[in-house]
């Protein structure tokens, strides 16, 4: 079953073109948003100039420490702009994940959409 949060996030992405979920993606990130415990809202710092920036999708891999913290954080699909890929790695360095009990489970990634349906 997939929550509400990961639903508009995958609309989101599919409303802006967004493909940070294909190739396979998609099933690594629905596992990986099951095993949030705590999650920080995505906000992109604004563009200096005053432009807006174009929607766009940021897929984010990582590892999960025993204290189920984020680990080797890095930007596995970028969204071709380095604020808004900033901010989603910054972002989920403050995210806590349950501890997954499933040695297997190894490869984790979680997708950010700007604009996010979470933003005021």
């Amino acid at each position: 079953m997939i929550g509400i949060t990961a639903y508009l996030m995958m609309t989101a992405a599919a409303v802006s073109g967004c493909d940070c979920r294909s190739g396979g993606w998609d099933k690594v990130v629905e596992n990986t948003e099951e095993l949030v415990v705590y999650k920080q809202p995505f906000k992109v710092p604004r563009d200096p100039l005053g432009s807006k920036y174009p929607d766009a999708c940021v897929r984010i891999g990582f590892q999960i420490d025993v204290n189920g913290r984020p680990m080797d954080v890095r930007i596995d699909g970028s969204s071709g702009n380095r604020s808004m890929d900033v901010a989603a790695r910054e972002t989920l360095t403050k995210y806590r994940f349950e501890v997954p009990s499933n040695e297997a489970a190894t490869e984790f990634a979680l997708v950010f959409v700007y604009p996010s349906s979470e933003s005021p």
